[in-house]
Order: structure tokens, then C-alpha cells, then sequence
């Protein structure tokens, strides 16, 4: 993450901002002159080539400083290739403890959600955890059009004991600095204040840009971000849907 200006201006609307092919072609040329191919999938230099979504989304992400967009662009492909996205299939998980983690519904902008219930999650299976987030993420329905997402945290319940500093730095980490302008907002829902401690180690490593995203809702307060029908059940919403059903 070093050296990449993380301060990610918010989206004006739901689309991702297009530049026009001149400007995505002067960031590919950028990103050329200090690539090192061996470290990438040729998948992603591909798309890369190919597609100026995806090339506008890295210069969104960085104020329009077409610099900051290679050297991103760097450290993405090569953390891809590192952490074997393209490898990780889990279309035919039989997991349950993977469960906590699901995408269901849509947000007022259209975006996916993608929900954690936090109470059964085990820290024991951290890297499994990981792996899977990174496999949702990449393989979200609405990932080829540069969509965005609402990622909820849902807390009720949940203790120090039971939070994990370690995966929700890699959960933050994972929208801040590898999916170019890809997260809409973070909701933590019904966080204790025994927590608040917890709160703090994660929230230094936030940017600017990031903290705008960090949204605090107790109870029914989640329906002045997200619509009253696309809540589940595990923050209280009339979808009575749960991922890992409580016992």
C-alpha cells in the first residue's frame, strides 16, 4: 500500500465515471513503462488493454492522477496474482462457516450488499474467510459493468473476543488499496461500545476517503442508508433472510 494516494473521491451517481480513451490510453502507457509482466495474469492485462471501465476506475480512485493510476494498477495485478484470485472457485462451497459472508439485495443506488454476520464467524478459519471475500468480491454479479457495493457489517451481539482486528484490516485493505473505486459505503450496524476500542486501531488506517464511506447505525437507522425491504435478518430487517441461521 505504499506510496498509493488512497483518497478515493465518492461516485456521483451509480455509474462509474468513464474518461475518454486518450486519457485511459496515456495511464496504460504509464503503467507499461514501470510493469513487470511476470508478476501479473495476462487475464488482467487483457481487460487491461481492452477496457476503459475498468482503466477509468483506477484513475477514480486516484483524484485523476494518472501516476498514482499506474503505480496502482501495479500493486493490484501484482497482489492478484500473489493471493491466486483467478484460482479460487467457491461456486460449489458446502462451507457453512463461509455462510456469515453473502451478498443478498440492493441498495437505493441499485449496488449489491454484501453482508457479514459477525457473531458466528470463526478466527481460527481467518485466511479461509479471506479467500473467500476475495473470491465474492471478484466474482459478483455486476463486477464486468464496474458496480459498487454496500458492505454491511452486522455487530449485534458481538464482544471483543468475538471481533478480529486482523480480518477487518484485510477487509478494509482490501477496498481501500485492490478493487479500484469498487466499495460505495461500509455500514457497521449495532456496534457495542465495548468495541469502540477496537474501532480505533481500525479506523487509523483509514483515508480520507475511506472514512467518508463508514457509516454508524444503531437499530432501525440502517433505513436511512439502505432500503427497509433489502435489510436482513441479522440487523433486524424484515428479509428473514440469515446466512448462518442462529441457534
Amino acid at each position: 500500500s505504499s506510496g498509493i494516494n488512497a483518497e478515493w473521491p465518492l461516485r456521483p451517481g451509480r455509474m462509474a465515471v468513464v474518461f475518454e480513451s486518450s486519457i485511459c490510453d496515456e495511464v496504460r502507457r504509464k503503467f507499461e513503462a514501470l510493469a513487470d509482466n511476470t508478476k501479473y495474469y495476462e487475464a488482467d492485462l487483457e481487460r487491461l488493454k481492452i477496457d476503459d471501465v475498468y482503466v477509468s476506475r483506477f484513475l477514480t480512485h486516484q483524484k485523476e492522477d494518472k501516476d498514482e493510476a499506474a503505480k496502482m494498477i501495479d500493486s493490484v495485478f501484482t497482489w492478484r496474482k500473489q493471493q491466486g484470485i483467478r484460482e479460487l472457485d467457491y461456486s460449489n462451497t458446502q462451507d457453512e462457516k463461509l455462510k456469515c459472508l453473502f451478498f443478498r439485495n440492493k441498495d437505493n443506488e441499485g449496488n449489491g450488499i454484501l453482508w457479514m454476520e459477525v457473531k458466528p464467524y470463526i478466527k481460527a478459519h481467518r485466511e479461509e474467510y479471506q479467500k473467500y471475500l476475495m473470491w465474492l468480491v471478484e466474482n459478483r454479479e455486476g463486477e464486468s459493468e464496474s458496480s459498487q457495493i454496500t458492505c454491511v457489517l452486522a455487530l449485534s451481539d458481538v464482544g471483543v473476543t468475538e471481533s478480529d482486528v486482523e480480518f477487518i484490516k484485510f477487509f478494509i485493505n482490501l477496498f481501500m488499496y485492490y478493487t479500484p473505486d469498487t466499495m460505495k459505503r461500509i455500514v457497521i450496524h449495532n456496534m457495542h461500545w465495548l468495541l469502540n476500542g477496537v474501532w480505533k486501531m481500525v479506523s487509523v488506517l483509514l483515508s480520507e476517503g475511506a472514512k467518508k464511506r463508514v457509516i454508524f447505525a444503531k437499530n432501525t437507522e440502517i433505513y436511512n442508508t439502505l432500503p427497509k425491504e433489502s435489510v436482513v435478518a441479522a440487523c433486524g430487517g424484515p428479509d428473514s433472510y440469515w446466512g448462518i441461521p442462529r441457534k
